[in-house]
């Protein structure tokens, strides 16, 4: 049975003057799920997140919540809530008194504000500093504080505005683990905005590409990297080898690449005569041995140690770069080897893709 979505985002454009932030965006987005707005700086993502809340106001196309019409109601008025990037915690208030603001501002009795209070930090494991000041806590407590407050007014959908951009890597890690644990304890839906890749990868259950105020693909995070909808998409989402495709007949199981010659593919992409497309080859889905053997011939560059695995670049004899993602022991092999040395790739074509330069 479909679910009815939380929020229908539907025919939404956006402009300001005469640029274009948003160009008919239209998602269903589920109850209870984990939903990303990824993309580029200037991609339009901050803008929809801004009209979802209310912020803004769409130029066309309407906002639905529970399936009411939302688009001309105030952000006061509609059950979300906000987490900003910078947490916007009040630096005077304690702990406790920072997620008690909102009930405090809907007049709520001061006991139900005590016990509301008490059970948002809870959720967030914070009851011990409910009396402590901001100053006095960590980045991820902070933002935890203002994932409370926002918590504690039990909004139908939280919205996230790069919750965790403003933390260093291993805090931002560990959080990623909180929230997915939060919203699944909350069983709220979260919209999430980030320009990260890994961290929508890693936390979201759906995720929407966006660029240049239009949506790219729409899919759940495995979808996406394996099988994008454009070169865009294939670039932005994870490391990956792009070459052009100089001559490809519809229907045809061969294709001519540049740097590559004529390849066979498993699966031949039907799209029309003379669209511009790209061979799209994942660094993990090539082997790399070393000196001359069947395959691409290609000489040894940088070896990018990463603990355990390493981006290993290899230049062909045309002097196309092109990056292998390796393991540990074949590493440290390579390693051994002076640069330049000679090489061979062995690429699995039936993982490597056939893909329009852009959807648009």
């Amino acid at each position: 049975m479909t679910q009815t979505p939380i929020i229908s985002i539907r025919n939404v454009t956006k402009r300001f003057g005469s640029f274009t932030a948003l160009e008919d965006i239209s998602i269903d987005i589920r109850p209870g799920e984990i939903f990303a707005l990824l993309g580029p700086s200037g991609c339009g993502k901050s803008t929809l997140l801004r009209i979802i809340a209310g912020f803004e106001t769409p130029t066309e196309g309407d906002i639905l919540i529970d399936g009411k019409d939302m688009t001309e109601v105030p952000p006061n008025k509609r059950p979300v809530n906000m987490v900003f990037q910078s947490y916007a915690v009040f630096p005077h208030m304690s702990v406790a008194d920072n997620v008690a603001y909102g009930l405090k501002m809907d007049k709520l009795p001061a006991a139900e504000i005590k016990t509301k209070v008490a059970e948002a930090l809870k959720q967030v494991h914070l009851s011990e500093f409910s009396h402590r000041m901001p100053d006095q806590l960590s980045g991820g407590q902070r933002q935890r504080v203002a994932l409370a407050r926002a918590l504690v007014k039990r909004p139908r959908v939280l919205l996230l505005d790069e919750p965790l951009s403003a933390l260093d890597a291993k805090l931002r890690d560990a959080m990623r683990l909180e929230l997915v644990k939060l919203q699944q304890t909350v069983g709220v839906s979260f919209i999430m905005v980030t320009h990260d890749q890994s961290e929508a990868l890693a936390m979201a259950d759906r995720i929407a590409v966006l660029d240049q105020g239009r949506l790219r693909q729409l899919a759940d995070p495995v979808t996406l990297y394996r099988k994008p909808a454009d070169a865009f998409v294939a670039d932005f989402i994870g490391r990956v080898n792009l070459f052009e495709v100089t001559a490809h007949e519809p229907g045809s199981t061969t294709a001519t690449v540049a740097s590559l010659g004529e390849i066979a593919l498993a699966a031949a992409a039907a799209y029309p005569e003379g669209e511009a497309l790209v061979l799209a080859v994942r660094p993990e889905h090539i082997r790399l041995t070393a000196g001359e053997g069947p395959g691409v011939p290609a000489t040894l560059g940088d070896v990018a140690f990463q603990g355990d695995s390493s981006i290993v670049e290899v230049t062909l004899a045309d002097g196309r770069s092109v990056q292998v993602l390796e393991d540990a022991a074949e590493s440290a092999r390579l390693m051994q080897l002076d640069p330049g040395a000679i090489v061979t790739l062995e690429i699995d074509w039936t993982k490597a893709a056939i893909l329009r330069r852009s959807a648009l």
